[in-house]
């Protein structure tokens, strides 16, 4: 039954539990007499009252999945306690394809689809029949969904089922028709109330002595109480008006119980042992503690960082967080990537933006770590590089006016008309370090051992990483390995580009693949061995479906593998006839090799082209964002002079300020004489080597027969950009992240960019190239 009772408060005096125990025993048997006294009262004051129309907004967890891919080996230990909120627009959306799945007739001949496709540029979706959301276009963990109806006191929505039996007993009971009760004075006497300060001392009194009322009180009926419904997981809900609600065990099973809620809620029953306080609808109160924690949440770790721990984990004693195990951590990383990696406040011109430009990306090497280190996800480093490059289109207008070249009106939009995808293939190849080739015996059983099991004992951390990241490019030179490969990331590059068309029919634009470390040379091969014509090239296990316009190489190996093939590079449009054996043509209109100098795994193509060509160095990528770098930069270009003034000035930070100071010094005075700033300075004034007055480049232009095998190749007549060196970027430093740092790169995310809406324009016709010497 409904029961509203005001209990005055006053100064708390000098007591003994054993009185407080008394009132507790004689208001089991007045609260006993009063429920069935004044059932037909109750019933009597009950309104007319319309229930208030429902807030539903709908969430989805972010902590522990449902499922994982296969290869994973993952099974879901504990159900998932973080959730957050869609947008709007997107729990909109998913509101508006629920009401019509539940609206339509059973025997209707249309079948409605239950999925919706929702987040940053509709990359999910979710299965409104299985409350699940999955990615679309790559493989990855399925998270819970729930509609949010009913709330926890944390703004948790409420397992769906759990949910909908809650709303059922709410439209059945009706206690939004709820009136307050008259005030029962002698339920407490004044005297023994006042030995209270306040409710919640009450509720402390409630908790100690609430087996011992058990041992008194009789059980209580439910079809007797009409603000009380049971869930089928054994718990109650009683209900206090149109918006608050209580659940707790079945074991409160006595009307001194429920009536102890009843008289302290709404303010204080939920600080009662067992006792939850929720609430009906979404209000914005509940959001804002989770918007909050989330933009508090600290960032998962990159790539680098995560090659750093284990290297660094080869020099020291590994620990282990107490309490967490592999499984927990894994799942706090995916965590941070579905909670940071995506626009959580989609709008219907975010969600629907115009794409004329796909991006497909093949990863490289190190994948497997994947299965011990979250954060090497490649999926994660697209969506970084998607942030990235979203992030330098805002800060600089140049973008826009590419993206938009006849439109002067759009500098504030945020829309750069590029789409970047993830292209997985590792996980699809039969070898892995730790699990036994499927190959049998006789008896059934694996003939061959697993490669850790033929380690040998020395070095195991370093043999360990090997074989996690070295191994992918042994693979790719054994012919079977080779073979699946090829066929791996054909198939997936025609599976996400067929999926892309079919879920954006309007689009219609140009399609760029981007190949980064061994990626970036299986791409190569695949595009080499593309036929011109039917009948022509080799034969590959398949096509790929579509044509593409630039081939970005990002951090590639291709340039030695090329060599020890002892194969040049040409472009198609200056060959005729089959493929030959003794150079490569990757079919495509640009090709562009992207490295960073310090990238031990980067290696050149243009000496490939011509051997020529090696004498002149790569072309410089500009800083995609002015700063720092692009102020020393500009310095150092604005004339001889200048040049001359901070190389001198590198000098005279490298000789501790005394420019009398000469050679002739020993190895180590010169050593200690040495500082970092001066050679980065040299560094950046003289394209990142050090220079003295008798080494001098020079500037050479190209043009006609000599440029042509190069502007074939690329509309800018060069293929080899090297990324620019930082003011804080040391080669012995730069070494260990460099092949592993493009996908956060601001640098390579701008040039990329910059090219892809480039696109289309018109070839140069002459190129001026700086010599080494």
């Amino acid at each position: 039954m409904r029961t509203i009772l005001k209990i005055t408060s006053s100064v708390v005096g000098p007591t003994a539990n054993h009185s407080f125990s008394y009132c507790v025993r004689h208001s089991v048997r007045f609260f006993s007499r009063w429920s069935s006294a004044n059932d037909s009262a109750l019933t009597s004051t009950i309104g007319t009252k319309k229930s208030s129309k429902i807030r539903v907004k709908w969430f989805y967890a972010t902590d522990v999945p449902l499922s994982k891919p296969e290869w994973f080996n993952y099974q879901q230990e504990k159900d998932a306690a973080n959730f957050i909120p869609f947008s709007d627009y997107d729990s909109g959306q998913l509101e508006s394809k629920y009401q019509e799945l539940h609206r339509q007739v059973p025997a209707s001949s249309v079948d409605i689809s239950p999925t919706v496709e929702v987040n940053e540029d509709k990359l999910f979706q979710v299965d409104l029949k299985k409350f699940e959301i999955e990615p679309i276009y790559w493989e990855g963990p399925i998270y819970e969904v729930r509609r949010g109806t009913w709330f926890d006191s944390g703004g948790i929505p409420l397992p769906y089922k759990v949910a909908r039996a809650i709303e059922d007993g709410y439209q059945h009971l009706k206690p939004y028709q709820f009136v307050e009760r008259p005030v029962l004075d002698d339920m407490f006497s004044k005297e023994n109330v006042a030995r209270f300060s306040s409710q919640r001392d009450l509720v402390v009194e409630f908790n100690k002595l609430k087996d011992s009322v058990k041992e008194v009180a009789s059980s209580v009926k439910l079809d007797e109480e009409p603000d009380l419904i049971e869930l089928s997981n054994g718990n109650y809900v009683l209900f206090v008006d149109s918006k608050d609600a209580f659940i707790f065990p079945k074991s409160f099973n006595t009307p001194f119980q429920l009536n102890a809620i009843r008289t302290l809620a709404p303010t204080s029953a939920a600080y009662m042992v067992g006792v939850q306080k929720i609430q009906r609808g979404y209000t914005d109160d509940l959001g804002e503690s989770i918007l909050d924690s989330i933009a508090n949440s600290n960032p998962l770790p990159n790539w680098t960082e995560t090659i750093d721990s284990e290297l660094g984990s080869m020099f020291r004693q590994k620990t282990k967080k107490s309490g967490q195990d592999s499984s927990t951590q894994e799942n706090q990383h995916m965590k941070k990537v579905m909670e940071s990696d995506y626009d959580l406040e989609v709008s219907a011109a975010s969600s629907n933006r115009e794409i004329d430009h796909l991006v497909l990306c093949v990863h490289g090497i190190g994948q497997v770590l994947g299965g011990k280190y979250e954060s090497v996800n490649f999926t994660h480093s697209i969506n970084v590089l998607r942030k990235t490059m979203r992030t330098v289109y805002k800060e600089d207008k140049r973008y826009k006016a590419l993206a938009y070249p006849k439109d002067e009106s759009v500098e504030t939009t945020k829309n750069n008309r590029i789409q970047v995808l993830p292209i997985s293939w590792r996980h699809k190849v039969d070898f892995h370090p730790s699990k036994p080739i499927e190959s049998f015996d006789s008896k059934g059983k694996h003939r061959l051992p697993t490669l850790s099991q033929i380690n040998v004992d020395g070095v195991k951390a370093l043999r360990s990483l090997l074989g996690d990241v070295v191994l992918d490019i042994l693979l790719y030179y054994e012919p079977k390995y080779a073979n699946q490969i090829y066929s791996v990331v054909i198939s997936e590059l025609n599976r996400v580009y067929q999926l892309y068309k079919e879920r954006n029919p309007h689009f219609n634009g140009k399609i760029h693949i981007m190949g980064h470390s061994l990626g970036s040379a299986i791409v190569f091969d695949i595009m080499s061995n593309q036929r011109t014509v039917q009948g022509q090239g080799l034969d590959l296990i398949k096509e790929l479906d579509f044509e593409v316009e630039n081939l970005f190489c990002v951090g590639s190996p291709a340039g030695m593998f090329k060599l020890l093939e002892q194969k040049n590079i040409a472009s198609r449009s200056l060959v005729s006839g089959p493929i030959s054996t003794e150079y490569d043509s990757p079919k495509c209109k640009s090709l562009f090799n992207i490295f960073h100098p310090c990238d031990p795994v980067g290696y050149r193509m243009e000496p490939l082209v011509n051997p020529e060509y090696a004498r002149f160095k790569p072309e410089q990528i500009p800083f995609a964002v002015r700063g720092l770098n692009t102020q020393i930069k500009e310095l150092a270009s604005m004339g001889d002079g200048l040049s001359e003034k901070i190389l001198k000035a590198s000098n005279w930070f490298s000789k501790g300020g005394d420019e009398t100071k000469t050679d002739g010094k020993s190895v180590e005075e010169v050593a200690a004489q040495e500082t970092p700033l001066g050679d980065i300075i040299t560094s950046i004034a003289k394209g990142g080597k050090k220079s003295d007055s008798k080494s001098v480049s020079k500037k050479v232009e190209l043009q006609g027969d000599k440029l042509e095998p190069l502007l074939a190749l690329n509309r800018t007549g060069r293929v080899d950009y090297c990324l620019p060196m930082g003011v804080f970027d040391l080669s012995f430093i730069s070494a260990v992240s460099a092949h592993v740092s493009y996908f956060e790169d601001e640098d390579t995310a701008g040039f990329i960019m910059k090219e892809v809406l480039s696109s289309g324009k018109e070839a140069v016709t002459s190129k001026t190239f700086t010599t080494y010497q």
